[in-house]
């Protein structure tokens, strides 16, 4: 996907220039017709870093705990990139589906589950380069430039300014 089509596909979920992860997991969320739920865990530091599961009911990425929150968004994007691409994704049923949207799994299970996989080489980098344009062009909360953050007195238009120009990465 390159960042033309990208661009398609994020107007066509209603989503401006510039937002959070949050509000793209919103979007996509409601495209689909199904919750998303995105959940930190405790994941191997030299092992995955995440993993989307698709159930009948809903949607789960799981995402690093233990990295920064600019890498999390990374991750997250990257997740939302095969869904984005519409790519081939791991359906869970039963009690596997069960034990990974409990509130207390065990990390062991989520290794498991994320271990298995679909996706081929080819989507796993298409995935990646969706991920890199998202965090490059479209997302606020991955800005790199901690001057750029604004104390709540600033004015809405300078705000709006700051959105639109983005962190300076092109």
């Amino acid at each position: 996907m390159d960042h033309r089509r990208l661009r398609r596909e994020l107007r066509g979920l209603g989503l401006p220039g510039r937002f959070p992860v949050a509000r793209l997991a919103e979007a996509l969320a409601h495209r689909r017709g199904r919750p998303l739920r995105l959940r930190a865990e405790p994941l191997p530091v030299t092992g995955l870093s995440g993993g989307l599961l698709v159930t009948r009911d809903i949607d789960f990425i799981a995402y690093q705990r233990n990295t920064s929150s600019l890498h999390q968004d990374h991750i997250v994007c990257h997740e939302f990139g095969h869904l984005l691409a519409g790519h081939e994704t791991v359906v869970m049923t039963g009690q596997d589906a069960l034990r990974l949207l409990a509130p207390n799994i065990d990390p062991a299970v989520v290794r498991r589950m994320l271990g298995r996989s679909c996706s081929s080489e080819r989507d796993e980098q298409e995935a990646e380069h969706i991920a890199d344009l998202l965090m490059a062009h479209h997302i606020t909360s991955a800005a790199p430039h901690a001057e750029w953050v604004l104390p709540d007195t600033a004015p809405a238009d300078v705000r709006n300014l700051l959105d639109t120009l983005g962190p300076g990465l092109d």
